[in-house]
């Protein structure tokens, strides 16, 4: 697996690759990124030749308009693990797994889809299921504005009343809380 801090990344380096985790499937361009990052466009333009020499960027340039398009290298296996751990970690950061061990204490909490294998876009959606509590209405807003995503909550009474296919989609997700019994 690539370890982002081993390959001596600067620290801006970490957070355009960061930036680009979070806005995965969508080319940004270096004004853009310096925009949400508070720096100066060049000095993103010089930090790029690194990120794509490690291979976790791609860049293209525009023949017309000159503009560079600048996105995940998404067809990096490791690359897509860096940001499987990436989005467990804003998960975390954002008070988000806290949140719902307290609005739904005792039962297990697991994040499945898209989000928890590392494959989602900047248009995904944060599944998670809840089973064994009965469904109670949450206010996410705070949470989506923070992680840039819409939180999909799935309530289930037990794992034995949910269908074999969604079963196994669930074990190949991560277990925020609780345990699963087989």
């Amino acid at each position: 697996m690539v370890n982002k801090y081993k390959l001596k990344l600067t620290l801006l380096q970490q957070d355009i690759f960061e930036l680009l985790q979070i806005y995965a499937g969508l080319a940004l361009n270096q004004r853009g990124i310096a925009n949400k990052l508070g720096v100066s466009a060049p000095a993103v333009m010089k930090s790029l030749p690194g990120l794509e020499e490690s291979g976790l960027i791609k860049t293209r340039q525009d023949k017309e308009s000159k503009r560079w398009a600048i996105e995940l290298n998404r067809d990096d296996h490791r690359i897509m693990q860096l940001k499987r751990a990436n989005n467990l970690k804003l998960l975390y950061k954002a008070d988000l797994v806290e949140y719902l061990e307290d609005a739904f204490p005792g039962g297990t909490i697991i994040l499945f889809g898209s989000y928890s294998r590392g494959e989602d876009t900047i248009n995904s959606d944060i599944d998670i299921a809840i089973i064994g509590r009965k469904e109670k209405i949450q206010d996410l807003t705070k949470f989506e504005k923070t992680l840039n995503r819409r939180i999909s909550l799935n309530f289930y009474e037990s794992f034995d009343k949910i269908h074999k296919n969604l079963k196994e989609n669930l074990f190949n997700g991560i277990t925020l809380s609780g345990g699963i019994q087989l």
